[in-house]
């Protein structure tokens, strides 16, 4: 498992090994390989995330997390080369699943409205992000319960890993 971390903020967010940590982790929840998975992360600032957010989900302003899913998980197949041959790097030897954005300074405002620390909210918008990789979504309320729950069971997983 690679993550691939670019920081394009001014905020400290999480190091790449933690967010390895986290996402073998949910790979693991998910019954998902942890080998030769690679995902990127980016820290981005209010600007960027709010782009993103008009260009790809076409509504305004910044948001916290957007994910950008590069298989298509709806089958239900293992993350193997086998099962997503065009999405093997040869090179890197590894699965490339997606990328997460992240925004800094949502994080932060949101940290503080949740009272808990910055890492935190930044660790549990990674989870979220890696859900939405792994398929999973909250458009309807089936869906939103099941990617609570999703995201609950990593709690006691965060609170080992971040403050």
């Amino acid at each position: 498992m690679r993550v691939n971390l670019e920081n394009r903020s001014d905020y400290f967010l999480l190091g790449e090994k933690t967010l390895t940590k986290i996402a073998k982790n949910v790979l693991k929840m998910e019954n998902q390989p942890t080998k030769h998975i690679g995902i990127s992360v980016f820290c981005v600032g209010e600007e960027e995330i709010a782009k993103l957010n008009e260009e790809y989900r076409h509504k305004s302003g910044p948001t916290d997390v957007i994910t950008f899913r590069l298989i298509d998980t709806l089958t239900g197949l293992k993350l193997t080369k086998r099962n997503y041959p065009l999405e093997y790097d040869k090179g890197n030897k590894e699965l490339y699943i997606g990328e997460i954005f992240i925004c800094a300074e949502v994080a932060l405002k949101q940290a503080e409205e949740w009272k808990h620390s910055h890492t935190r909210e930044v660790a549990e918008l990674f989870v979220h992000g890696m859900l939405h990789i792994l398929g999973y979504d909250h458009e309807e309320a089936e869906e939103a319960r099941v990617m609570k729950e999703k995201e609950q069971a990593m709690y006691p997983i965060l609170d080992k890993l971040v403050r």
